[in-house]
């Protein structure tokens, strides 16, 4: 946050401004896999902090082995989704390598959990992203999933990019998230 400027303004380039400060950047303190939720919601909140470098094996292995089992123990009512887009390879501030396949995955298994769970209800919210181009392809990439469309995603992203993934220390995540929330 030390970009900020005086009135909490970041300019990063190939995108436009972006608000944060110091203080409420990125709600500071919170997001730690052992935050579970306090008093009558205890257990009810699951941070899934991926460690740099982490893509679309890492995320697939989270979904289908912590989000899927916690989810059907949920049984949720609507999937509300916080669609953050800057865990993308190109964008400039997260330290993780989605591609816009890793969006399409993650966007149809939501629809077909949503199905399998509440009726196919599911919002998706535009959070973040900002490499303009990475953001445009991989919010297509979702509405392509939602909509049963075939994924362009192999004409869009470029494997050479992409490192191995720490998918042992994935593992290390999941097991300490299968520990802290009992399953």
């Amino acid at each position: 946050m030390d970009q900020a400027s005086e009135k909490g303004l970041i300019f990063i380039d190939g995108s436009g401004p972006t608000y944060g400060t110091a203080t409420a950047g990125s709600y500071p303190g919170t997001g730690k896999i052992d935050q579970i939720g306090s008093g009558s919601g205890e257990g009810s909140t699951l941070n899934l902090p991926l460690p740099g470098g982490s893509g679309d094996t890492a995320m697939r292995t989270i979904f289908d082995e912590v989000i899927v089992p916690c989810a059907q123990r949920f049984k949720p009512d609507i999937i509300l989704v916080s669609a953050g887009y800057d865990a993308h390879l190109l964008d400039p501030l997260a330290s993780l390598q989605f591609t816009t396949g890793t969006y399409y995955m993650l966007a149809s298994s939501i629809k077909q959990l949503a199905k399998d769970l509440c009726g196919g209800r599911c919002v998706f919210f535009l959070e973040g992203g900002y490499n303009l181009s990475s953001l445009s392809n991989s919010v297509a990439e979702s509405f392509r999933a939602f909509l049963g469309d075939r994924s362009l995603a192999s004409e869009l992203d470029d494997p050479s990019y992409l490192h191995e993934e720490p998918l042992k220390k994935v593992k290390q995540i999941i097991e300490k998230v299968k520990h802290i929330h009992s399953f």
